[in-house]
């Protein structure tokens, strides 16, 4: 479950946003440098990201296959009708690593460590 901007948005978003006229100012280049390394990092850090929390729902929902989306619909399934408990200490650790994961590419001075 992606919880931030997906790198083609954010490259999207700040080719959309630019002038064309050459006439960005200073905070229009910050701006859009910081977009730009947010979508590298997305892009660097982001399938380690989402296969390593396709493995913990896996592991989480007992399931054998299936993809990110299909495994996070699946999550949601299993807490609406309480199979996992929300204080599950499994489900907390997932949540737990899928923040850092997301704090690792989105704001990447923060001390993310597990």
């Amino acid at each position: 479950m992606l919880t931030h901007p997906t790198a083609q948005a954010l490259v999207a978003g700040v080719a959309a946003w630019l002038p064309v006229d050459g006439k960005a100012g200073a905070f229009a280049m910050r701006v859009a440098r910081n977009a730009l390394e947010i979508a590298a990092r997305d892009l660097s850090l982001g399938p380690a990201a989402d296969a390593r929390a396709a493995d913990r729902l896996r592991a989480l929902l007992g399931e054998d296959g299936g993809t990110r989306d299909s495994l996070d619909a699946a999550l949601v399934a299993a807490l609406r009708d309480g199979r996992i408990a929300p204080d599950d200490p499994a489900l907390v650790a997932h949540l737990r690593a899928c923040a850092l994961d997301a704090l690792a590419i989105d704001q990447p001075k923060y001390a993310h460590e597990l």
